[in-house]
């Protein structure tokens, strides 16, 4: 998506947003996969020792929390074509403030996925 100098503030920050909104969503398809090849991956070595399975429950728990949020940042972007037809500031703000929300949402995922992830390999590297 090209900025050009004409574009309005408002144009621009749709854009923008439309940007960060696909990086978004690149980064939970990755996670989606990553996931599923962390749990492949040392399956057998973690399920025979039973301290270690709480591991494997959160990281699957993590994996339905990335669909469930992959979903919803699907849903948004679907609808954030009708931010670009917006005529007003009331209207303008919804989305800006939607954006925001969302962004947030994303950032305490990716927190909460990086914890999980951190205990998994500090177990393997025992």
């Amino acid at each position: 998506m090209q900025i050009y100098d004409h574009d309005s503030p408002e144009t621009i920050t749709f854009k923008n947003n439309s940007i960060e909104l696909d990086n978004w969503i690149n980064h939970l398809e990755y996670i989606e996969k990553e996931i599923s090849n962390l749990l492949n991956l040392s399956k057998a070595e973690l399920l025979n020792a039973m301290d270690q399975k709480p591991v494997l429950m959160r990281l699957s728990i993590k994996k339905e929390e990335n669909r469930n949020n992959l979903n919803a940042f699907r849903r948004y972007k679907d609808g954030l074509p009708q931010a670009a037809e917006c005529e007003d500031v009331d209207c303008d703000m919804f989305y800006v403030t939607e954006h925001e929300r969302y962004r947030k949402v994303y950032m305490y995922h990716l927190e909460k996925y990086r914890r999980v992830k951190e205990e998994y390999f500090s177990i393997l590297s025992k």
